[in-house]
């Protein structure tokens, strides 16, 4: 029988150790630097960072396994992200790659408006549509999660699709290059059109730049557009 490969647990001495020696380069920075957080079993430590000029206060913790988890806290509202971290390099990366855009970052109320969102006819891969107070933001998914709702059909998270969202347009930009960030304020003509199995919407920007968002009929997208968007859109918006 074929031995299944054990992953190598994660040295948080070396990890502890590490953030002690980066501390001066993110104080530099001006960022606030906790000292190192150890659990009373010595399987996980965490590391917190602020700043005067941030929206947002982050911790940072990984356990000997493998797992980090970012905790992104405002005044009024708290969010996590999980990832899988390899080695304690990678963690040490993340750890740099979330002060770099911790400026950036705010806790946003969302709405998931579709999970089958595509950029036109040639995109198959599916993305998540969300409507934040000032912007449509979609983001693309994975093949899998695509070649799964193929099949099942989309489910959004029922009953209630809100969510608060660490909020960071850059970085869901750079992310992938059908990801888009769309100011609602810089439209300056939005059709919704509807299908027996294909909705979507075409948005014309202030710059003359043009946007296809496409996704299942099953989804509540266009429904939730047609009801939210009038106020803010005015005749701006067609249907």
């Amino acid at each position: 029988m074929r031995r299944m490969r054990q992953r190598t647990a994660l040295d948080l001495d070396m990890a502890g150790s590490e953030i002690e020696q980066r501390r001066g380069r993110w104080s530099a920075g001006g960022v606030q630097v906790s000292p190192v957080l150890w659990a009373d079993d010595r399987t996980h430590l965490a590391v917190r960072f602020g700043s005067a000029g941030w929206a947002v206060q982050l911790t940072a913790e990984v356990h000997h396994s493998g797992w980090a988890h970012l905790h992104v806290v405002s005044q009024a509202e708290a969010v996590r992200e999980t990832r899988r971290v390899g080695s304690v390099e990678a963690f040490l990366a993340f750890l740099d790659d979330v002060v770099a855009r911790a400026a950036r970052v705010s806790l946003q109320p969302a709405q998931l408006l579709a999970a089958t969102c595509t950029t036109g006819w040639l995109d198959w891969i599916h993305g998540e549509l969300w409507l934040l107070p000032d912007h449509l933001v979609r983001i693309r998914g994975g093949l899998l999660a695509t070649m799964v709702t193929g099949f099942n059909g989309p489910e959004l998270a029922a009953p209630d699709t809100h969510r608060t969202l660490a909020y960071d347009p850059d970085a869901i930009r750079s992310a992938h290059r059908t990801n888009k960030v769309l100011p609602l304020a810089e439209i300056a003509q939005a059709r919704l059109h509807g299908g027996l199995t294909t909705s979507g919407m075409t948005l014309r920007m202030a710059d003359g730049a043009r946007h296809k968002l496409l996704w299942m009929s099953t989804e509540p997208a266009r429904r939730v557009l047609s009801d939210r968007l009038p106020p803010l859109l005015g005749p701006r918006l067609t249907h």
